[in-house]
């Protein structure tokens, strides 16, 4: 496109050039012509002076429309879309990125009016990102501070009690134990929240490896079975023995972890849960139980932080969890099978 506009813009400048040059070559010959057919008209008997002047002017008068004519060209087809160009620029730049040229087939501006309607339309999709990513902080901070200020509010309750005299050993014990089993939960929150920025940061990387994720994946299983009998859940793994791709293990663990983690929770006692490992164009490994589905004000906003359920929980584990899969060059998804009552968590890893 770039070459055909070049052509059309060189082909346009050298008829320029030439009407030009045509112009002052032949400025005389105009008034030679005008005198020529007025003296044929008067039978060849010559002009006097004034009539000499007046074709003069006549002359003048047609170079200068020729000139207008010229002018005209010109402001049509390389002064106006050049304003048009800068105005619109002048709009971006005031903030209104709403701004879309009509792209015509003017010698290079309209490949410019392309880049510049291409230009707008990344800005805008920018704006819309950080726009969303101010939105979800909005709610990160305050899901920390209403996370926060119940442990904080109870430690301060207890250190107050235990200020009073009168309090036997066994209360002061129990009260230092909740404020133990507070402060810990306080940071928890705080360390999810440190993780979600970390993983976020475009100044983290991960350090992945060629490994069997099958076997990996069935290890971290058989550490957790005790938590499916604990919990009453039933764990049916659908896993090959291999299965080869790259993966940063010690951040993986955390997702598969999480995801585990997720289930055994939120699930009421005799569930299925089913684990399977797939290899095709990718590898596809799914997390599925037949519990209940999440509520639908959630299902849309599941991985964004500070997104609870009914059974609570910081918030912040899926979010972590689809940013590591994402450092990944993966994806995870959440489904649900109405036909079969079941719903997935489905992280996708590329082979390579």
């Amino acid at each position: 496109m770039r070459l055909k506009y070049k052509w059309k813009l060189q082909t346009f400048l050298i008829i320029i050039l030439a009407y030009v040059f045509l112009l002052i070559l032949f400025i005389d010959k105009i008034k030679d012509s005008l005198m020529g057919v007025i003296n044929s008209f008067y039978g060849g008997q010559g002009i006097n002076s004034d009539l000499g002047t007046q074709i003069t002017l006549a002359s003048i008068i047609v170079t200068y429309f020729l000139f207008w004519g010229l002018a005209n060209i010109l402001e049509r087809n390389i002064s106006e879309p050049a304003r048009k160009i800068a105005d619109n620029m002048n709009l971006v730049s005031s903030g209104n990125l709403d701004v879309q040229m009509e792209v015509k087939d003017s010698f290079e501006f309209a490949e410019m009016e392309e880049a510049f309607n291409n230009m707008v339309l990344k800005l805008k999709e920018a704006q819309d990102i950080r726009d969303k990513n101010e939105e979800q902080n909005r709610q990160l901070y305050a899901g920390i501070a209403h996370d926060l200020k119940t442990p904080m509010t109870m430690v301060m309750g207890y250190a107050r009690l235990l200020k009073e005299k009168d309090i036997s050993e066994d209360e002061e014990n129990h009260y230092l134990t909740i404020i133990e089993q507070q402060i810990k939960a306080a940071n928890v929150q705080l360390e999810d929240m440190l993780d979600y920025a970390k993983y976020g940061s475009t100044d983290y990387k991960i350090f992945p490896e060629e490994g069997n994720i099958a076997g990996f994946l069935r290890g971290i299983l058989a550490d957790m079975f005790y938590r499916f009998e604990d919990r009453k859940i039933i764990l049916e793994p659908d896993i090959p023995d291999k299965v080869i791709c790259k993966y940063d293990a010690e951040q993986m663990k955390r997702v598969f972890t999480n995801l585990i983690n997720n289930a055994i929770r939120h699930n009421p006692e005799n569930t299925t849960f089913k684990v399977s490992v797939k290899e095709d164009e990718s590898v596809t490994i799914s997390f599925s139980d037949n519990g209940p589905f999440l509520e639908d004000d959630l299902k849309a906003h599941i991985f964004e932080p500070y997104r609870k359920g009914k059974s609570g929980g910081s918030g912040l584990g899926l979010s972590v969890a689809k940013r590591i899969v994402e450092l990944h060059n993966g994806s995870l998804e959440y489904k649900e099978n109405s036909e079969e009552g079941t719903k997935s968590f489905v992280v996708n890893l590329p082979l390579e």
